[in-house]
């Protein structure tokens, strides 16, 4: 486990590291490979960033006992065709184990999420959004029977018109590492969608200058199944 500078997090854990890539906006920039580079001497997988499996960090939520909003994963794509559904079980039964703590996942592939599966009460599903043509992604996440559904959007790099029905956080940031900021009206603007629809939202500190007449930093209650 490895505490974190991510705002809305405690801890990130890392049973899953590297991704294909696909439908990434930022695959070039991407931060996770870069951060995965440095355990070249450890892991000639992580090096060359493909989906593996770091079985001896399957344990590691379970050893800290405090409640905390866990990063699962974020060094890969949970739901990549790569990792096996057998692989993806045992995570989750990783998560219901340790139920005191609130998993967060994120996908840039929803389309491989099984509909049919049953879902830890304590682990929220995210999806990726950058442009206009990921907002599919958002449709797909609305379908999925999880408590809390999250859009990141994060790089925002346009305009987006979003759909945020039954959508219950919104996380806006920028683009790091060559920095690019979103203008500020496409920030205001899913701000917006999201009090329509009911959304919380927290915008990342990477924001800069900071939108301070809209700065919220808010977190969504677990709730039941919708």
């Amino acid at each position: 486990m490895n505490k974190t500078k991510i705002e809305y997090l405690d801890y990130t854990t890392n049973p899953l590291v590297g991704c294909l890539g696909v439908g990434c906006a930022v695959s070039k920039v991407c931060w996770a490979s870069g951060q995965a580079k440095r355990a070249k001497h450890r892991c000639p997988m992580c090096y060359v960033f493909l989906p593996h499996v770091h079985y001896e960090r399957f344990d590691d939520p379970l050893k800290v006992k405090k409640p905390s909003r866990i990063g699962y994963c974020f060094m890969s794509d949970f739901f990549d065709k790569e990792i096996s559904e057998d692989i993806r079980r045992q995570l989750k039964e990783v998560m219901r184990k340790a139920y005191w703590h609130t998993f967060i996942v994120f996908t840039k592939q929803p389309q491989n999420i099984d509909l049919n599966e049953d879902y830890p009460s304590n682990m929220w599903i995210g999806v990726s959004v950058n442009q206009q043509k990921d907002c599919w992604r958002i449709d797909a996440l609305r379908k999925v029977p999880i408590s809390v559904r999250i859009v990141s959007f994060e790089p925002l790099l346009e305009h987006i018109d979003a759909d945020l029905t039954n959508i219950q956080w919104v996380i806006i940031g920028a683009q790091r590492r060559p920095n690019k900021q979103p203008h500020y009206h496409w920030v205001a603007t899913l701000v917006s969608y999201a009090r329509i629809f009911g959304a919380k939202v927290f915008l990342k500190n990477n924001l800069y200058p900071r939108p301070t007449t809209i700065h919220y930093q808010e977190y969504p209650k677990l709730k039941t199944y919708e």
